[in-house]
């Protein structure tokens, strides 16, 4: 604890206050000589005065004694356990198991037209008497067309997917 720089730092609050010694002594409950012997580091406030001193100029008593604003330390930020990757890959497996109704219905849908694609030869044959060529031609254009809207899907899903994690996974924590 250094006298003279705890002096010249109730000097500098006393005068970021504005204040005049006499005006701190009359607050304090001081004279206006015994601020001064604080500023020029012949004498060191009592704890009672160090206390209405750090009312006074919000400041604490540590930072009067150790002659200088505490610099704030920001809180230490706990360490995440997990990686990136790790992260990502929960939420890629919490986004699927949200949305698994979802996977199944479409999957039913895909499933009903490819179906749909390989009945449409027998009923084009049986029922229109086309020939077996051209069933198969109407079939195979069902099923090309299934597997477009499938991979449309697939695209569709993945890229929600990637929002979704990219949204949880990897937003900023609220420092």
């Amino acid at each position: 604890m250094d006298q003279i720089k705890t002096g010249r730092f109730i000097s500098a609050l006393r005068k970021e206050k504005g204040l005049t010694q006499e005006e701190l002594g009359r607050i304090i409950g001081v004279s206006n000589k015994t601020v001064s012997r604080w500023e020029n580091g012949n004498y060191m406030p009592d704890i009672e005065t160090l206390r209405i001193l750090s009312k006074e100029f919000s400041v604490s008593i540590e930072e009067i004694l150790d002659g200088e604003r505490a610099l704030a330390e920001k809180p230490k930020k706990k360490p995440d356990p997990f990686s990136p990757k790790e992260r990502a890959d929960f939420w890629r497996r919490n986004w699927k198991r949200e949305n698994r109704s979802w996977f199944i219905f479409w999957g039913i849908i895909v499933f009903a037209a490819a179906v749909f694609g390989f009945l449409t030869s027998a009923v084009c044959y049986s029922l229109f008497n086309f020939a077996i060529v051209d069933g198969f031609l109407f079939g195979g254009i069902i099923l090309i067309l299934d597997g477009i809207f499938a991979f449309g899907l697939y695209i569709w899903f993945y890229n929600k997917m990637c929002i979704y994690v990219d949204n949880n996974a990897y937003k900023l924590s609220d420092d």
